[in-house]
């Protein structure tokens, strides 16, 4: 029977927890090492909805690329939603992993992935955190764009509904892009000291907006939910891996949509 610890020492091989920013509470959430898991589902992030399908559907061990607890619960009342969704996971012997900043950071992993999905060519690293590991990419487009075309092709490779465009001049030439998967609309600067045309993140914050225009960057703002891609490629990792490791396991993905937006256009 295999056991969460040996999809998890897998998992850690290209994943290190050791390299997630600091402060970032990733690895196991709720759960024991020594659970049996015979299904897997991978999720961007652990919600309510999300538990209720797992339960559904007998999963045994939830990966996600958000944790699940961000800040310690001071109580396990269940009168809030979070807490009694703790109570739900508890009950129903569910393990959850949670892959974050370790993810954005690791080769081959979230970045990497975004890279590819964008077909950014000569990819190279971007923006170094506080551990002095690069947190994003940056590339070249295929082709120079303007950036009002720039904009629509991230939405089209994206496969979205809504990107938001932040620059002086619809115009403007774009040709070499950085960006943070998720919201890393404080790294812009760095965009601008690399002397890139353009930058690409989530959340960006309005005065931020006016800052970047000011400095005579182009930004593209696809949204966070934009980082659902991890789901699909940590559900193919795994496939791969039960494959090889001839784990009895099944791995499904979650088909809930955990976008609290809606692009009403």
């Amino acid at each position: 029977m295999t056991q969460v610890k040996e999809i998890v020492t897998r998992l850690r091989q290209d994943f290190p927890e050791e390299i997630a920013s600091q402060g970032d509470p990733v690895g196991i959430q709720i759960g024991s090492m020594e659970q049996p898991v015979t299904k897997i589902m991978t999720t961007l992030d652990v919600r309510p909805n999300v538990v209720d399908e797992a339960i559904a559907n007998h999963v045994d061990l939830i990966i996600s690329h958000h944790p699940l607890m961000f800040h310690p619960a001071r109580n396990l009342n269940f009168a809030d939603p979070q807490n009694a969704m703790y109570g739900k996971i508890i009950a129903n012997g569910i393990t959850v992993y949670s892959i974050h900043t370790n993810s954005d950071k690791a080769q081959n992993g979230s970045s990497d992935w975004q890279a590819a999905e964008l077909d950014l060519t000569n990819v190279a690293p971007f923006c170094l955190d506080e551990d002095g590991i690069a947190i994003g990419r940056k590339g070249k487009l295929p082709q120079p764009l303007t950036a009002v075309d720039f904009a629509m092709y991230v939405k089209q490779k994206m496969k979205i509904k809504l990107a938001r465009l932040i620059t002086a001049d619809n115009q403007k030439m774009i040709s070499t892009v950085g960006f943070i998967c998720g919201d890393g609309g404080k790294y812009w600067h760095q965009a601008v000291t690399e002397g890139l045309d353009a930058f690409i993140t989530g959340d960006v914050y309005y005065h931020t907006g006016h800052d970047m225009i000011a400095a005579g960057l182009t930004v593209v703002d696809p949204g966070h939910y934009t980082e659902k891609i991890f789901k699909y490629k940590m559900h193919d990792l795994l496939q791969k891996w039960c494959a090889e490791n001839n784990w009895q396991v099944k791995v499904s993905l979650s088909q809930v949509s955990t976008n609290p937006f809606q692009d009403l256009i």
